[in-house]
C-alpha cells in the first residue's frame, strides 16, 4: 500500500511541475525565491495521518494542481528552535517539512547550543540536501524565547510559522495556511487544529477541534498553539518573544498579537501533531512551577495591558492546566433579576429562596413578572413577600397566550437595575458568588450576554454549556445530557470547563447590561417562547459584541417544569414552535451553516461535540 501511495504522490508532483510550466508568474516567483519543487516523498509520508488525519493521495494531487494556478503565493519562514533533540525525532520533523506539497517556504533551524553534536549534524545534513533549510548554531544558550527570536531575525519571508523540533506537519499543512492567506489578504494570524502522536508515530489521539477566533478562550488556555503562522511585520511590531515569558512564551506572543489585531483566521483541520514522549505526557510541563508562574504572569500582564489589572487570575482548582479569569464588579450597581412566572408555587419559591439564602452580592432586586397566576398558595406567598422581603417586587403581566419574550421585556422595563439577569423560575442557585461573577463580565464594554453552566437536578447531568447554532439542525444547548466527570474527549473537556465565547447562551440564565438590552430592543417578540435568547445573542454578535459562557457559575435547571415539552400534553403551542423554527432558519441561515464558535469537523446532528469521520474512512 505504501508503494502505491508513493507512486501516486510522485505522479502528482510531476503533474504539479507541468502545471507550473503553464503558470509563468508562479514559476518566476519560485525561481526568484531560489526554492525548489518538493522532492519525491518517502514511501510512508502519506501514511502519517491515519483515521481522522487529513489528505489522501487524490486530495494531495488536487491541492498540488491548485497551487500551480496561484498568482503570487505567500512565502513562509518556519522557525524551529532545537536543543538536544532526539536525532530521529528531528529527522521526522524536517521530513514532514520537506515533503510539504506547498513549495514556497524556508525552515530556519536554530540550535540553542546543544551539548549533543548530533543535532547540528542532522541539521547540516538536511541543509545540504535542501537549500530551503537554514542552519543557525548559537554559541551560547538563549533559552527558547531567545533562540526563536534569532530565527525570526533571520526569516526572509512575509510570513513566519512556528514548529517544535520533534513534532510533525501534515503534508498539506502549508497549502491550507497559504490558501487562507490568499482568500483573506487582511489576515494577520492563521492557526490550525492539532492532535497528539506517540513516539513511534503509530497512534494519533487527543484531536483538538478548535473554534474560530475566541478572545475569552485565549485567557483560559493557549488554545491557538500549533500550527500557527503569523505576518512577520506583526511579530516585529510587538517585539517578538519575551525572555521573561519563557515557559509561556508562545501564549504570551498570541496575547500581545491580539492586542494589536483581531484578524485571526482558523483552519479547521488536524494539520499538526505534538509528539508525546513515553516518559511524560503532553501536558506535563503544566506541573512545573516556572511554567505555572510564567502563565500567571503573562495572563496578568495582558489583563493589565487591556486596562483590567483588577481582574484575578487563578489556576482552575480541578484542572490545573486551565486558568480562571474573573472580573470584579465595578462599583456597586443594582442588579435586577427578572423571573417570569405563573403558578408553580413550589418551583418558583425554591428559585427565589435559593437566591435570597446564599447570594453574597447584596445590591440586587428580584422582579417576579407574574403572567396570570391563579393558585391561592402563590398569592398568599406574594402577600408575604410584599410584607417581609424588600428585595422582591411582584409585577403583573397577565397575558394569553404566554410569551416569554414579552414577559421578560416588560420585566426589564420595570427593573431599576443597571444589570439585568433573565432567570427561569425553575432554576436554583448553587454558588454564593454567582451574581457578582455574572455581573463582573456583563459590565465589560465588549460583552453582550453572559451565561452559566446549567445542570439537571442530579447535579451531574449537563443541561446547558452554551448554545451551538446549527446543532440539531437549528440551535441546541452544547453538551446537553453529557455528565460532569465522565470521560470526555479533549474537545469536550475544554469546551465544558473553560470560560470562552459562544455564539449564544440560554435565556434561562442570561446577564446583560440594561442599557444594551434596551438598545437591542430586548427579546424579539416574534419569538414568543423559543429561540428568543439565541436570536438576541446573534444580534449582539452582529453589533460586534462577544457572548461569554462561564463554567464556574452553576445553577440547577428543572427544565420546562412550567411550560413542559412541546411533544407532550402541555400548554405549549406546536404551531408557535414550528413558526419560530422557520423564522430562525430564515433569519440566521449563515450561522446555522457556520457557527464561528463551533469547529466545522463537529457532527451537528448532536450537541455532544462529536467529530464527523472523514469521507471514505471505515
Amino acid at each position: 500500500m505504501s508503494d502505491r501511495l508513493a507512486n501516486i504522490a510522485k505522479a502528482s508532483l510531476g503533474m504539479g511541475k507541468a502545471a507550473l510550466s503553464r503558470a509563468p508568474k508562479t514559476k518566476a516567483r519560485l525561481r526568484t525565491l531560489g526554492q525548489m519543487l518538493v522532492p519525491p516523498l518517502p514511501p510512508d509520508s502519506l501514511l502519517v495521518y491515519r483515521a481522522l488525519k487529513g489528505a489522501d493521495a487524490v486530495t494531495l494531487l488536487r491541492e498540488t494542481e491548485e497551487i500551480a494556478t496561484w498568482v503570487d503565493p505567500p512565502a513562509i519562514s518556519l522557525v524551529i528552535p532545537t536543543y538536544n533533540t532526539d536525532p530521529q525525532f528531528l529527522r521526522e520533523a524536517l521530513d514532514s517539512i520537506r515533503t510539504q506539497i506547498y513549495p514556497f517556504w524556508e525552515a530556519i533551524v536554530v540550535d540553542d547550543c546543544s551539548p549533543d553534536e548530533s543535532v547540528r549534524s542532522v541539521v547540516a545534513e538536511y541543509a545540504a540536501k535542501d537549500p530551503r533549510i537554514v542552519a543557525v548554531n548559537l554559541a551560547e544558550n538563549k533559552m527558547i524565547a531567545g533562540a526563536t527570536n534569532v530565527g525570526i531575525e533571520r526569516a526572509q519571508h512575509e510570513w513566519i510559522g512556528f514548529v517544535d523540533h520533534d513534532d510533525v506537519l501534515a503534508p498539506d499543512a502549508l497549502f491550507h495556511v497559504a490558501k487562507v492567506i490568499l482568500d483573506a489578504p487582511d489576515t494577520d494570524v492563521v492557526y490550525t487544529d492539532e492532535d497528539f502522536v506517540d513516539e513511534d508515530r503509530q497512534h494519533h489521539y487527543g484531536g483538538w477541534f478548535k473554534p474560530d477566533w475566541n478572545p475569552d478562550f485565549l485567557h483560559s488556555v493557549n488554545y491557538i498553539t500549533h500550527f500557527t503562522v503569523v505576518r512577520a511585520s506583526r511579530i516585529r511590531e510587538v517585539g517578538g518573544l519575551r525572555d521573561e515569558a519563557n515557559g509561556a512564551q508562545d501564549w504570551d506572543l498570541m496575547m500581545r498579537l491580539a492586542s494589536v489585531t483581531d484578524r485571526f483566521r482558523h483552519v479547521p483541520k488536524l494539520l499538526y501533531s505534538w509528539r508525546v514522549h513515553s516518559e511524560s505526557t503532553a501536558q506535563s510541563t503544566d506541573s512545573k512551577p516556572y511554567v505555572i508562574e510564567a502563565q500567571r504572569r503573562v495572563l496578568s500582564d495582558d489583563l493589565a495591558r487591556r486596562g483590567r489589572p483588577d481582574a484575578t487570575v487563578n489556576q482552575d482548582p480541578d484542572f490545573p492546566g486551565y486558568w480562571q479569569v474573573r472580573y470584579p464588579v465595578q462599583g456597586r450597581p443594582l442588579v435586577s433579576i427578572v423571573i417570569p412566572t405563573k403558578d408553580q408555587y413550589a418551583v418558583v419559591k425554591r428559585c427565589v429562596d435559593s437566591i435570597l439564602r446564599i447570594t453574597t452580592y447584596t445590591n440586587f432586586e428580584i422582579v417576579l413578572v407574574d403572567t396570570g397566576s391563579t393558585e391561592r398558595a402563590v398569592h398568599r406567598w406574594y402577600a408575604w413577600l410584599r410584607r417581609n422581603e424588600p428585595k422582591v417586587r411582584i409585577v403583573d403581566w397577565p397575558e394569553t397566550p404566554f410569551s416569554y419574550s414579552r414577559a421578560c421585556n416588560f420585566g426589564a422595563e420595570q427593573a431599576r437595575g443597571e444589570i439585568l439577569v433573565m432567570l427561569n423560575n425553575d432554576t436554583e442557585v448553587l454558588h454564593a458568588s454567582w451574581l457578582e461573577t455574572l455581573t463582573g463580565d456583563a459590565q465589560r464594554p465588549e460583552v453582550g450576554a453572559v451565561g452559566a453552566l446549567l445542570l439537571y437536578p442530579d447535579r451531574e447531568l449537563i443541561q446547558h454549556a452554551g448554545v451551538g447554532v446549527g446543532l440539531g439542525g437549528l440551535a441546541a444547548n452544547a453538551l446537553q445530557r453529557l455528565r460532569l466527570f465522565d470521560r470526555a474527549t479533549r474537545t469536550q473537556h475544554l469546551m465544558l470547563y473553560t470560560r470562552h465565547n459562544m455564539s449564544a447562551v440560554t435565556g434561562a440564565c442570561l446577564a446583560i447590561r440594561k442599557e444594551l438590552f434596551t438598545q437591542m430592543g430586548g427579546f424579539a417578540e416574534e419569538f414568543a417562547v423559543t429561540y428568543n435568547d439565541v436570536d438576541l445573542c446573534l444580534r449582539l454578535m452582529e453589533r460586534g459584541y462577544v457572548n461569554v459562557y462561564l463554567p464556574f457559575v452553576r445553577l440547577l435547571h428543572h427544565e420546562s417544569l412550567s411550560l413542559g415539552r412541546p411533544e407532550g400534553k402541555t400548554n405549549r403551542n406546536l404551531d408557535e414552535v414550528e413558526a419560530a423554527r422557520a423564522l430562525f432558519r430564515e433569519r440566521w441561515a449563515a450561522y446555522i451553516e457556520h457557527d464561528p464558535h463551533l469547529n466545522a469537523a463537529l457532527d451537528k446532528t448532536t450537541a455532544f461535540y462529536d467529530v464527523l469521520p472523514p469521507v471514505g474512512t471505515a
